[in-house]
């Protein structure tokens, strides 16, 4: 049987955690002294949080995620301060791999 390659999982519906886990350390956002598993929480938490509201833009409902934050974010030693942006990040990115999925972003 042919494997059909051609056709892979949309990313928007998918998380690519090794895209983070090479990117986060370089990103305008991240905090000296933290670690992937700081940081992961914070991107799994924005790309989940897209797909649960996929007709609002990050910033009308910023203040409900951050309040959210606290209860998602697992062992991750990051304040809403500093996962802000790898959520925000996560967020965007969902977007970008599927631009027609979200109308507000």
């Amino acid at each position: 049987m042919q494997r059909h390659s051609s056709h892979p999982k949309p990313p928007s519906k998918r998380y690519d955690e090794d895209h983070y886990r090479a990117v986060y350390r370089d990103a305008p956002y991240y905090s000296t002294g933290r670690d992937w598993c700081d940081y992961a929480p914070a991107y799994r938490y924005g790309h989940s949080a897209r797909d649960e509201h996929p007709d609002e833009r990050f910033e009308e409902i910023e203040h409900q995620l951050a309040r959210d934050w606290l209860r998602r974010k697992a062992d991750s030693r990051l304040q809403w301060t500093e996962a802000r942006g790898a959520v925000e990040d996560a967020w965007r990115q969902y977007d970008e791999a599927d631009p027609a999925a979200h109308r507000g972003h």
